[in-house]
Order: structure tokens, then sequence, then C-alpha cells
């Protein structure tokens, strides 16, 4: 098994062919690993930029690279060629900090060669989501940076070079290493068949219909959150900003209170979200955190 550790950089440009703006890939880069995470090769290559002519600021400022560079980078054809002959045809997992890199190469996998699969990656983990289980954000649904993640692991992410792919892919690895446990790594890798691809397309979205088969009506049953008695509900639920929003009483607290669902709609279920806010005034709520927020998936 090897462990191919992959960063891109991009820039957004627009498309006639898609009749709107897509990511671009103009750099691969990548470490290969061994099981005993011992560094065995690198790659790296600058992709010539087929849709975009001209790199966005911000993209130059970022990286460092000029319009010259990618003028004169290989194709992406070419550059997926020699990437995939790089990579070999041994059993690897590749690891991505984050899923935007995975995403965006097979966005331009598809636009360039029409093909919707990566034939040269067996398996994949979203490192980010791996690393981060190990620190004091794991499970909080915030995503940390890689230098901001590197950091609380106790690895300073100045030592590295910043913003080119090679340079991220080993400041990713240098993360991997520190927390590296193979049995956990398991929960977090997806072998790449059919499921993996659709479940990368699906595109989670927020359920605004009541009636929806997908909402399931045991969230909107209420408690009061201070003293866990029973409430009275004061308005019908009605659709808001993303969630489902009502107001109740509490006759034993003498107080009154908003609620607020969130049902959203993932690939393989749907994660409800709900919090609870104190009112104090005609429809004006505390500026401090909800009460209460309890979230789970079906």
């Amino acid at each position: 098994m090897q462990y191919i550790v992959m960063d891109m950089e991009w820039n957004t440009a627009y498309s006639k062919k898609l009749g709107g703006f897509m990511n671009e890939v103009i750099e691969i880069g990548a470490v290969k690993l061994n099981d005993a995470l011992e560094e065995l090769d690198a790659f790296s290559v600058i992709v010539k930029s087929q849709v975009g002519k001209r790199l966005q600021s911000r993209v130059k400022t970022l990286t460092h690279l000029t319009n010259e560079d990618i003028a004169n980078g290989v194709s992406f054809q070419t550059a997926i060629r020699q990437f995939s002959d790089w990579v070999g045809s041994e059993e690897n997992i590749f690891l991505t900090w984050g899923d935007g890199d995975i995403r965006t190469l097979i966005k331009n996998h598809i636009y360039f060669l029409g093909q919707d699969i990566l034939p040269f990656v067996c398996n994949y983990a979203d490192v980010q989501k791996y690393c981060q289980s190990f620190t004091d954000v794991a499970g909080s649904g915030q995503q940390l940076g890689l230098s901001a993640a590197a950091e609380k692991l106790g690895i300073n992410p100045d030592a590295f070079p910043h913003h080119r792919a090679l340079d991220d892919s080993r400041l990713t690895v240098a993360c991997f290493r520190r927390v590296f446990d193979a049995e956990k790594l398991k929960k977090y890798v997806y072998r790449c068949d059919t499921d993996f691809y659709a479940r990368l397309a699906f595109k989670p979205y927020y359920i605004t219909d009541l009636n929806n088969p997908a909402v399931d009506r045991r969230a909107f049953y209420c408690l009061c959150d201070m003293c866990g008695g029973k409430v009275r509900q004061e308005k019908k639920w009605k659709h808001t900003n993303q969630s489902f929003r009502t107001e109740f009483y509490c006759k034993t607290c003498d107080r009154h209170f908003r609620v607020c669902v969130r049902f959203k709609q993932l690939y393989d279920g749907v994660e409800v979200k709900k919090t609870y806010s104190e009112i104090v005034a005609e429809s004006e709520e505390k500026s401090a955190v909800p009460t209460v927020t309890e979230s789970t998936k079906s």
C-alpha cells in the first residue's frame, strides 16, 4: 500500500463551453509514501492554462506563479498522464487537505478528457477531517486550514514554503505523520467506486418543504430548555433563512423562546440541527449563542 499526498493550485476562469466559471488546475504536487510513511518520491508539474489565459491577481499573489509560468506549462492531458505514470499501479490511498482538490481534479478530468473517474486513484481519504479529529475542534464542524492545523499539532508551518502544490503536500505529510493511526484512518478511507463518485457529485441542500418525507417531525417536539417542562406553541412553524422556526412559551419559567430546526440533506442521510434562543423583546433575540444546540444525522 502506498499513500499519495496531493495538493493542487487552480485558477478560477470563465468557460464558454460550460457557460460559467470553473476552477482550472494550474499545478499538481504530490508526495509518495510507503507503509512506514517514508517518502519514496515527489511529483510536481505546472499545467498550461487552456480556459483562462491570465491568472487572477489573488492567485499570483498567493502562489507567486506568473502568466508566463502557466503559458509554458504542459497541457492538462499531458500533466495527468505524467501524474498517472508516476502514481503507478500499486494499491494506493490518496490524501488531500479537504476534498476540494479531488473534486476539482475530477471536474478537470471530465472537462478535458471526458472521463468522470480517476483510474489511478484506488482509495481516498480527506486528511483534513482525519487530522482535525486529533485536535480540540473535533466534532465542532469547524474546518481548520492547513497551517492552523499544523500549529495545533505542534508543527511549525513557517518551516515549510506555502501555497505551492508540492510544498503544501509536504506540510500535509508532516501533519499526517504526527497523528498517524492505521486503524483510525480506516474510518476515513473510501474505496473509489461508483458510490464514491456519486457521493462527491452530490450537492447537499437545505430542505425547505415542511411536507418533504425526509423531514422528521419528531424534531418539532419541544420542551423548555431551562426546566424541561411542557410548553405552549404560540405560532405556526414557518420557514425562514434555511430553517423552520416558531415560538414557545413556558408557564413555569414565565419565558418566551424561539426554536429553529434545520434539515440538511446529505448524500447518506439528513442532518438535523435544532437551536433554542430566548426572546427578550418583540422579535428580538439575545445576541448570545443559542442556549441549546442539538445535531443529529439520520
